[in-house]
């Protein structure tokens, strides 16, 4: 009888966790001081650290979940990630230009849009600049 033994987790994957529990401890602070009840500051911290616990538990045992870890299994999954990513920078550029339109047009302060719209496109100009030094 033959067991398999999985792998410990690698320095990167700890990182996402310790991030994720980070993030909801400023969650939780940020929702306490708004003056919420104690039930949602925790819920906002057990959301992010569950979603922390569920990577660190099942990211030896699931390729998707290691690399929503940080860890690509082969070349694969690294250009798996890297399309995610991009397709994530596409939607949140889309997001923030169509809010800045619906905004502006309905007569709103549309500050966090555009402020969204001039992130997006400084560091999509940002890391041509640098790619193109670097590779």
């Amino acid at each position: 009888m033959t067991t398999t033994r999985t792998k410990p987790p690698r320095r990167r994957a700890l990182s996402t966790v310790v991030a994720g529990l980070a993030g909801g401890l400023l969650i939780m602070v940020a929702v306490l001081k708004q003056g919420a009840p104690i039930w949602s500051a925790a819920l906002g911290f057990a959301i992010l650290a569950g979603y922390a616990a569920l990577l660190f538990v099942f990211q030896a045992r699931n390729e998707t979940i290691g690399t929503l870890a940080g860890n690509p299994v082969d070349e694969r999954w690294g250009l798996i990630h890297s399309r995610a990513m991009e397709f994530a920078a596409t939607c949140a550029a889309v997001a923030a230009v169509a809010g800045y339109l619906i905004t502006e047009f309905a007569g709103r302060d549309n500050w966090q849009f555009a402020l969204m719209a001039i992130v997006v496109g400084l560091s999509y100009l940002a890391g041509i600049v640098w790619f193109r030094r670097r590779l």
